[in-house]
Parts: structure tokens; sequence; C-alpha cells
């Protein structure tokens, strides 16, 4: 866990945390494509000042942002263009929101699947200390 904490950049932090890892692991090979993958990435010209580093976040925050710049340009009533270009953006924005959740509910499931099998082994584990008290 600490290497793929390690290969994900951070924006805020200055440095980056050197790791090497010896391409004899059997992960080894795949943790560093990992890394040079996401050092590619945060060195896009469009993400410099992204949020994340996740396609789809990166989708989220453009759509909110162009919103936010057809919402604070509105004058009423509103122009049925910019009624159009709205409705636009929202679909796109309503796009991005079910592929994100698509993709993350199945790894909310194995997420909180793990977590009951950690409390489990947990309890069990009290269970046996308490039997030979």
């Amino acid at each position: 866990m600490w290497a793929l904490v390690a290969a994900i950049p951070c924006q805020d932090r200055g440095f980056q945390t050197h790791f090497s890892i010896p391409r004899s692991f059997s992960w080894g090979v795949s943790v560093l494509s990992l890394h040079d993958k996401i050092m590619e990435e945060s060195k896009k010209r469009e993400r410099r000042n992204s949020v994340g580093l996740l396609k789809e976040i990166h989708q989220i925050e453009k759509c909110t942002r162009h919103l936010l710049e057809l919402t604070d340009s509105l004058q009423l009533p509103i122009a049925e263009e910019k009624l159009m270009e709205l409705r636009k953006g929202m679909q796109e924005l309503g796009i991005v929101f079910d592929a994100l959740k698509e993709g993350l509910e199945p790894c909310e499931r194995q997420v909180r699947e793990v977590f009951h099998r950690i409390v489990r082994s947990r309890m069990e584990g009290l269970d046996c200390l308490h039997k030979h008290d």
C-alpha cells in the first residue's frame, strides 16, 4: 500500500517521494508503470490546476466551470440559446456523474466487504482471547 501511495503525486506536496521497487517482484513492473502513467497525466497542461487526476473528476470540474461561467453571465429573461446551452451542460455533467457512479459502486462494495471481513476477523480474535481467559 505504501508504494501505491508514494506513486501518486499530490499537487500540494512540494516534493515527490522516490522509491525503488525491484522488477523481480511480481507486482513491481505494474506499480512502476502506474507511477509513470500518473506522472505523465499530472504533467499535462490542462491538468495543472485540476483537483484530481481521475478522468471523470477532471470532466466534472470542466463541466462545472463551464456551467458557472454560463450562469454568471445570465440576464433575465433568459434567452432560448442560453437555456439550451445550460441544458446541454447539465446533461454532460449528468453523463459524467453516471459514469463515475457506475465505476465506483463495485469499488465501494469491495471496500465494504473488506471492512466487514476485518471486523469479523477482529471479533473472532477477541472471542479466542476471551475463551482462553
